[in-house]
């Protein structure tokens, strides 16, 4: 009996630790609703576990109804705009490429015809981001040489993909484990004043800690007029290569922290999103939202990103981008 225990035990903590390293497994398992996804009363509520906002993430369903043009769009994006949150059916084009902004994409290839670029970025990393150009992604050439790796090199570059958040939330994500999170995090806010430290409540508001923390992506850290100017021209050397290896036209897109525009008071404010777009030696188009979302609360309760009215402002104008490159075309024609 013992020896069947050690083997259901061992079974048990291999398959745990197995969902832990497969993305697809845990995608499976969300999908056909064994196991509900940790983040779905968002992310700042996972962190907080404060029950005044856990409001359920909605699903955002606004599918571009138009006429779709030719016209090829390329995104490069971070959290705000990733699969999940937005499809290529929201677009008003059949030919989109996304990839991630951090990230470098070696070799992608351009199609015929007119293309479009967008760099979209959340505000509290376009300093980091845009210390120098941006070129993570390259396009292959015909004359590009794949480096041979000796099996050696191949086994010593394997890497066993394990992610603690993905495993935290198959294990500790049911309703009934968040329960017993709200009543932990109640007591260090009542008694302690206490939330997680990567959150930061403020009127009502939940906010990341990143925004509020001194810091380069702090909303209240210091920049000098020469960073912006800087920043600006790396900027206008990101517009000038990527027009010049083929894109039509190539836009910039500062996504605005929840604190910048909820919670200003917390600090002196940088006003970097404003100082960026409004610079006049900037080149490069932009796509913004700054002052649509200084209108009204565009940000879900208990999440760092915008709500379905938000995002489809935003996406409103990157379509409005699509379809005017569209005309242009025909015009010419």
């Amino acid at each position: 009996m013992m020896k069947i225990l050690k083997y259901f035990a061992l079974f048990l903590f291999a398959f745990l630790w197995f969902l832990g390293c497969s993305k697809t497994a845990t995608n499976s398992l969300y999908d056909n609703k064994i196991v509900e996804d940790d983040f779905r009363y968002g992310d700042l509520y996972r962190l907080a576990n404060l029950p005044d906002f856990r409001v359920k993430v909605e699903k955002c369903d606004d599918d571009f109804k138009g006429e779709k043009s030719d016209v090829a769009l390329f995104l490069a994006g971070d959290s705000f705009t990733e699969k999940g949150r937005l499809q290529s059916d929201n677009f008003a084009t059949e030919k989109f490429e996304r990839g991630f902004v951090a990230e470098s994409n070696k070799g992608f290839n351009l199609p015929n015809g007119k293309k479009i670029l967008v760099i979209e970025t959340v505000e509290r990393h376009f300093r980091e981001r845009f210390q120098q150009p941006w070129r993570n992604w390259d396009v292959a050439t015909k004359n590009e040489v794949l480096s041979q790796q000796t099996l050696k090199e191949k086994l010593l570059d394997i890497k066993v993909p394990y992610n603690t958040q993905m495993h935290e939330s198959l294990l500790f994500g049911t309703d009934f484990m968040m329960k017993i999170r709200e009543i932990k995090a109640q007591i260090n806010l009542r008694l302690f004043g206490k939330t997680d430290d990567k959150v930061k409540l403020h009127n009502g508001h939940l906010l990341y800690y990143l925004d509020v923390n001194p810091g380069i992506s702090s909303c209240f850290d210091k920049i000098e007029d020469s960073e912006v100017d800087l920043m600006v021209n790396n900027a206008n050397l990101t517009y000038e290569y990527y027009k010049g290896l083929g894109f039509d036209e190539v836009y910039l897109s500062i996504i605005p922290n929840k604190t910048s525009i909820l919670a200003q008071d917390l600090g002196e404010y940088n006003h970097l999103v404003e100082r960026i777009e409004g610079n006049s030696n900037l080149k490069m188009p932009i796509i913004s939202i700054f002052k649509d979302f200084q209108m009204k609360n565009l940000y879900l309760k208990g999440d760092s990103h915008w709500n379905c009215e938000g995002q489809k402002i935003w996406v409103d104008k990157v379509n409005e981008k699509l379809l005017n490159t569209q005309q242009s075309t025909s015009k010419s024609l």
